[in-house]
């Protein structure tokens, strides 16, 4: 049985009845329904782990194609939301209401990612270097893997990379000649993926280009938005411009063409630096901006 609602909704809990579901981040605390809690799936979906989706050991489950807020006190489940909510109960178990469920809102759809992503293994230089990769130590590490007995599979070239973020070229200094270094790469067998992020860096010549050209989000008072993320400040691409987007496939398909680069780790884009309120080509909300730049990286196997 499914029911639809569009506003808040309170659901009693049934006896010994526990759920689980939205943040991974809060998966330390579930199961739900024995002590309060509360979040919101629109302001922060802790590292972008999220599912606007509750499920209980009792067959029942909570779905929205939009994030909603939730909170369990009181022996209640109470949800919270300005669009669309489904309600489904009636099934066995756990197990049984997370099949329906799948197979109703998010069947498979036969596509297989890169294969390499699952056959091999993915070495992230992040852990190792940090903010400080460069031509010698990514080549170093390479060859260290292969000495000590791992296979090759995919490496990812971190943060720092690239001249300031948004000018997605690699920095002379660090990497004087990155066509060889990739070509040297592939030949010991491995795949390249390079790090990129949906910001770009105000004091910078890209800014100053992109800027003029309508492809940064503005804030509510019309001006550029510029916004705090790990890194400092930087401006936000506005990816419902489709301007915007084709601008940063010509970016990321000229690393592939130049340099033979294979793919691309997509990070940042958090709900936390957006505003429901920013102005941009098309009217978006926080989750909108988010999901934008995870299409983005649908364009290439290895993402």
């Amino acid at each position: 049985m499914v029911k639809m609602y569009r506003e808040s909704k309170k659901i009693e809990l049934l006896p010994d009845e526990k759920w689980w579901g939205g943040r991974v981040s809060d998966g330390l605390l579930m199961p739900f329904g024995k002590e309060n809690f509360e979040t919101d799936l629109s302001l922060d979906l802790g590292g972008n782990q999220a599912c606007p989706l509750l499920l209980s050991t009792k067959g029942r489950f909570v779905w929205s194609e939009e994030p909603f807020s939730f909170k369990f006190e009181d022996h209640l489940l109470i949800v919270s939301e300005t669009a669309k909510i489904e309600f489904g109960s009636g099934f066995n178990n756990l197990r049984d209401v997370y099949r329906h469920v799948s197979a109703t809102y998010f069947p498979p759809s036969g596509n297989l990612p890169e294969e390499q992503l699952f056959t091999a293994p993915q070495y992230n230089l992040w852990i190792e270097l940090l903010y400080e990769p460069t031509q010698t130590k990514v080549l170093s590490y390479a060859h260290s893997v292969l000495e000590q007995g791992f296979p090759p599979g995919v490496i990812m070239i971190d943060d720092n990379w690239h001249e300031p973020y948004g000018t997605w070229k690699f920095h002379s200094g660090r990497f004087p000649d990155p066509k060889s270094m990739v070509d040297e790469l592939h030949g010991m067998g491995f795949k390249v993926m390079l790090w990129v992020c949906p910001f770009i860096s105000p004091d910078s010549l890209t800014f100053r280009e992109v800027e003029k050209k309508g492809y940064l989000l503005k804030d509510v008072s019309g001006q550029t938005a510029i916004r705090r993320w790990w890194n400092g400040y930087s401006s936000c691409l506005d990816l419902t411009n489709k301007e915007s987007v084709s601008w940063v496939y010509e970016q990321l398909d000229f690393l592939q063409t130049h340099y033979g680069i294979d793919g691309f780790k997509f990070d940042a884009g958090d709900l936390p630096f957006y505003e429901n309120t920013d102005q941009s080509a098309e009217r978006a909300t926080r989750n909108d901006h988010c999901e934008a730049w995870g299409e983005i990286g649908l364009r290439y196997k290895l993402n």
